[in-house]
């Protein structure tokens, strides 16, 4: 059984929302809204934060040199927040 990516319009608001986050953590980064994924420049890293096309949540990693485990939110303050903390070591 195949799970049903969300419709446009429905992956349109979590790109919005998660835009909204990021601004509201007072940061500043690249955002695909077409990919649906922000990028932010941590202290060590970069982090991405990116909506979930099937199911729910935001998914974020970081482009450090260790390991790139991908990590699943349900909130994109939490992703981001955890993105924040993965970035500075």
């Amino acid at each position: 059984m195949q799970a049903a990516s969300l419709p446009p319009n429905r992956r349109r608001g979590r790109m919005i929302q998660l835009v909204a986050a990021m601004h509201a953590c007072g940061l500043v980064g690249d955002v695909s809204p077409s990919n649906g994924w922000v990028k932010f420049h941590g202290q060590q890293c970069s982090v991405y934060v990116a909506v979930a096309s099937i199911g729910i949540g935001y998914y974020t990693w970081c482009d450090d040199p260790g390991p790139h485990a991908v990590e699943v939110y349900d909130e994109p303050g939490a992703a981001i927040q955890a993105g924040i903390r993965r970035s500075s070591g």
